[in-house]
Order: C-alpha cells, then structure tokens, then sequence
C-alpha cells in the first residue's frame, strides 16, 4: 500500500494541540487530538483504518493516548464510532475556520 501510494493521514494532532491544552485548563472538559490513516481503495474511496486520539499532560493530569480501529464486538463497535465522531468534529471546526 505504501509503495502504490495508497496510504494518507488526516493529521488535526499537531494543529489542535495548542486548543486541547487551553480547553484541559478548565474544570471538567478535555479534548482530544486526531490522526487518522486511510486507505485509498480501488474504486477510489478513502476507507479509515485506524485513528489515535491524545490528550497531552496538564498539571496533574497524565497524558493520555489511544489507537482505534475498526471492530465487531460491541464496545469496540461503539469506541471506534466515538473515536470517528471526534475526527468528524475536528475536520468540519477546521473547515469552518
């Protein structure tokens, strides 16, 4: 996939890392940071194959990071559609800046 240039990454880590420390400040919210790699499949669609989302340390608080990918099994089912919704998010407050 690599060498067919089939792999991309939507990277909103390194953009929104400067937002997520000032929204980890306050009390009670957090947000995350997003990567996310696709691959480009033969009818030329972008299919998500994994994302990590990171929260860095603040204070007291630790860093905190994770990779999803897609699953069956009902809590991973529902994690990797939460872990989505906040790459969703990230793409259109970008956009809409």
């Amino acid at each position: 996939a690599v060498k067919q240039k089939k792999l991309f990454m939507l990277d909103y880590h390194d953009l929104l890392l400067p937002l997520v420390n000032k929204v980890r400040e306050v009390k009670g919210t957090t947000l995350y940071g997003s990567r996310t790699l696709f691959f480009l499949t033969h009818d030329g669609t972008l299919r998500p194959l994994a994302i990590e989302l990171t929260r860095p340390p603040v204070g007291d608080k630790p860093q905190w990071k994770q990779v999803f990918t897609p699953a069956w099994d009902a809590t991973a089912c529902w994690l990797w559609r939460l872990a989505k919704t906040h790459v969703l998010a990230h793409d259109s407050g970008y956009h809409e800046l």
